[in-house]
């Protein structure tokens, strides 16, 4: 099969973290640093899930932190960002607009902190903002200032309403999924005529979900393309066998709706990034290694305190803050702690399952940037994927399908670890 064809299904998708099939930061062939901020515009929110790690797990920072970004912090922050000039102005970066529910802000004071973060990194080599929402606030006062403001739009939405409504509830337990779809219906409508940049959605896994049941309701009934699952927050100290068996079927069953969806349009990230780690020949593993070398992701309090991946705050937290603020500190300074941080985090092939696993190289790239979350046991993350079954799952779905494409074994099978 000609490669072009493939790539009309979107495998050959290569930005690192670029949100839901959105194009790609990192031209082709030209790799510069990637920097991707988790921004707690809000620490507050209108809704009350269950599975929040942010909220209802142990960790209560947005108790001590303001409800909402200033203005002030946001001038700190884009200080700190161009204090590593003259690397500013070859450096792309994603801005996530993120909670807490973001939409909370006051447009007035959203549109104000916003324009000083774009005005601060005009000169930049890109830059893209995205703002993730329960979507329940979005009226077409916020369409018409996203629009403005060119923002992206994420909606937090787990499939049909029976599986949304047992988890994302209102503060008096109520599902959101009627509210959630029918501000849906805005967001699609402003993405279809142009207004905003693109819209898609992100899906928290659950193994008591059925994932066709899930893929249809989410791409046929609410005609959503753009499509993040995500799995749940679990370690080795929560996570459950049966659960992890579950999730192996989910993921065996969503990988199949999309291969058979006859219209070819659907893009879910983590399928991009299997088919794209499966036929990775050497020029594109030395592409891949070097975004991820160049790429720096972190969490902004909306007090300005700086973190790593936001999910660490709850399982290692001694690693997870940097005990720096943006007012306080210059970029550079921030980029050593967080190198030697993700020193720590790095994966270790020499894990026992890894080194009798076939897919071990194929791993090692499709989830190359994933959150060492599902890999910490006693609060160091040097584990094996507690995602393992599901993983291989996915792979092995990967390969099946290519195959059945016309795409030559030889190719399929570069990246397979040969195991004596």
């Amino acid at each position: 099969m000609e490669p072009c064809l493939l790539r009309s299904r979107g495998y050959l998708f290569s930005a690192v973290h670029a949100p839901f099939g959105a194009c790609p930061l990192f031209q082709e062939g030209v790799v510069k640093r990637y920097v991707e901020v988790i921004l707690k515009l809000s620490e507050r929110c209108n809704i009350d899930c269950k599975y929040c790690y942010f909220f209802n797990k142990e960790n209560k920072d947005y108790e001590s932190n303001p409800p909402f970004m200033s203005s002030r912090t946001a001038r700190a922050f884009v200080d700190f960002l161009r204090s590593s000039a003259p690397d500013f102005k070859e450096t792309t970066f994603q801005i996530d607009l993120h909670g807490g529910e973001p939409l909370m802000m006051k447009r007035e004071r959203f549109e104000e902190v916003v324009t000083i973060l774009q005005d601060g990194l005009r000169d930049a080599a890109a830059v893209q903002f995205t703002v993730q929402t329960n979507a329940l606030l979005v009226d077409e006062a916020w369409i018409s200032l996203l629009s403005r403001l060119n923002i992206y739009v994420g909606v937090s939405i787990d499939g049909p309403k029976v599986y949304h409504d047992a988890n994302r509830v209102d503060k008096n337990g109520a599902g959101t999924y009627d509210r959630t779809v029918e501000k849906l219906a805005l967001i699609r409508a402003a993405a279809e005529a142009g207004r905003i940049p693109g819209f898609g959605a992100i899906c928290v896994m659950n193994p008591k979900f059925d994932a066709r049941l899930v893929y249809d309701t989410l791409t046929r009934s609410l005609g959503i393309e753009n499509l993040q699952f995500l799995l749940p927050d679990e370690s080795h100290d929560s996570v459950r066998a049966a659960d992890v068996a579950a999730l192996k079927r989910f993921y065996e069953s969503l990988f199949q709706c999309w291969a058979e969806d006859e219209r070819g349009k659907v893009r879910i990230r983590s399928i991009d990034r299997v088919l794209d780690a499966i036929m990775a020949d050497e020029n594109r593993k030395s592409e891949i290694w070097r975004e991820v070398k160049e790429s720096v992701v972190f969490t902004l309090s909306s007090g300005g305190d700086i973190g790593h991946d936001d999910t660490l705050r709850n399982v290692i937290p001694d690693i997870f803050y940097a005990r720096m603020n943006v007012a306080d500190v210059t970029f550079p300074e921030f980029l050593a702690w967080h190198a030697t941080v993700s020193a720590l985090l790095a994966r270790r092939s020499s894990a026992a399952p890894c080194r009798s696993c076939m897919w071990q190289e194929v791993c090692e790239i499709a989830t190359r940037a994933d959150t060492p979350l599902h890999r910490c046991k006693d609060g160091i993350a040097d584990q094996h994927t507690v995602c393992c079954e599901c993983l291989k799952a996915t792979y092995l779905k990967g390969a099946e399908y290519l195959a059945l494409r016309g795409v030559p074994i030889s190719d399929i099978s570069r990246n397979f670890v040969e195991i004596h």
